[in-house]
C-alpha cells in the first residue's frame, strides 16, 4: 500500500470516535483491504477464518479500543493485527485450560516464549537485544527495516529518500518479509548471502548459531519469532523527521 494511501487510514484512526457513517464505512473497507495480504501463521490454530478475524479486529482494537496508537504504515497496521491474533490464541488456551478438569493451575505459555527456551532466550530478553540493534543502525537502514523489511514496501519506494537504497537493504538483508513469501521469512536465513547481512548475522548470534549450521525447523521457528519481535522494536522507534536540506537554488527576495 502506498504511504500516501496510508494516510487516509490514519486520518480516520485519529478521529475514530467523530466520523460520519460514510467515513465510518470508508474506514473499515480500507482497515480490511489492508490487512488482506496479512496472514499470520499464528491464526490457523484459531478456529475463525481470517476474513472474520479481520473483521473482529476492526471492532475491538480499531473502533472499541483507545489502547493503540494510529499506525503510520501499514507495516505497524500488521503488526498490530498479528498481535491481536495471538492474544487470541492466548485466551484460546486460557479457557482449554479452564475447561480441563486435570486441576492444573498453570498459565498457558505464552506464544513465543516455548520456541525461545531452548535457546535459553525469552521474548523480554530479545525485545531488548532487538532495542539495542534497532538503535545502532543508521538511519537510512533504520528506514528500510521499518518500511520495507517489516511493512513489505518495495525497495524502490524509498530511493528517493534514501540514496543507494537497494545496495543498503541488500547489506541489511530484509529477510524478515520478501514480497511473494508470505509462509515464512525466516527460511531465507538458510541462504548463505542472506546469513552475511546486517540482519542474518545478528538473528544467528541471538540464537547462537553458526553461519555454516543446517538449520532445523525449530531454527527457523525461532529465527521468524526473532524477527517478529525485532520489528515491533523498529515499528516502536520514535524517529524525529529527517532534516530538510536548504534548496541551494533560493535567492534572498528582492
Amino acid at each position: 500500500m502506498q504511504s500516501e494511501q496510508f494516510e487516509r487510514i490514519h486520518d480516520f484512526w485519529t478521529r475514530r470516535q467523530q466520523l460520519t457513517q460514510g467515513e465510518l464505512g470508508e474506514f473499515y473497507q480500507r482497515v480490511i483491504a489492508a490487512l488482506t495480504p496479512c496472514r499470520p501463521r499464528e491464526a490457523a490454530s484459531l478456529g475463525d477464518s481470517l476474513a472474520d478475524l479481520r473483521h473482529q479486529f476492526f471492532i475491538e482494537k480499531v473502533l472499541n479500543s483507545d489502547s493503540e496508537a494510529a499506525p503510520h504504515h501499514v507495516g505497524a497496521l500488521f503488526l498490530y493485527f498479528k498481535r491481536f491474533i495471538i492474544d487470541q490464541l492466548r485466551k484460546q488456551r486460557d479457557d482449554d485450560d479452564a475447561d480441563a478438569q486435570d486441576g492444573c493451575d498453570l498459565q498457558a505459555p505464552d506464544a513465543y516464549a516455548e520456541p525461545l527456551r531452548d535457546y535459553r532466550l525469552t521474548p523480554a530478553s530479545v525485545r531488548a537485544a532487538a532495542d539495542v540493534f534497532v538503535t545502532s543502525l543508521p538511519r537510512d537502514l533504520i528506514l528500510l527495516l521499518r518500511h520495507c523489511g517489516c511493512g513489505g514496501m518495495p525497495v524502490k519506494e524509498l530511493a528517493e529518500q534514501i540514496a543507494s537504497a537497494h545496495y543498503h537493504g541488500g547489506k541489511l538483508g530484509l529477510v524478515h518479509k520478501q514480497k511473494g513469501d508470505v509462509i515464512s521469512a525466516a527460511r531465507q536465513i538458510v541462504a548463505p548471502a542472506h546469513r552475511a547481512t546486517l540482519l542474518g548475522s545478528w538473528v544467528l548470534t541471538l540464537l547462537k548459531l553458526r553461519v555454516g549450521d543446517a538449520l532445523a525447523a525449530r531454527d527457523l521457528q525461532a529465527a521468524q519469532i526473532v524477527l517478529d519481535i525485532l520489528c515491533v522494536a523498529a515499528l516502536s522507534l520514535h524517529m524525529d523527521p529527517a532534516p530538510t536540506p536548504p534548496n541551494t537554488d533560493e535567492r534572498p527576495p528582492a
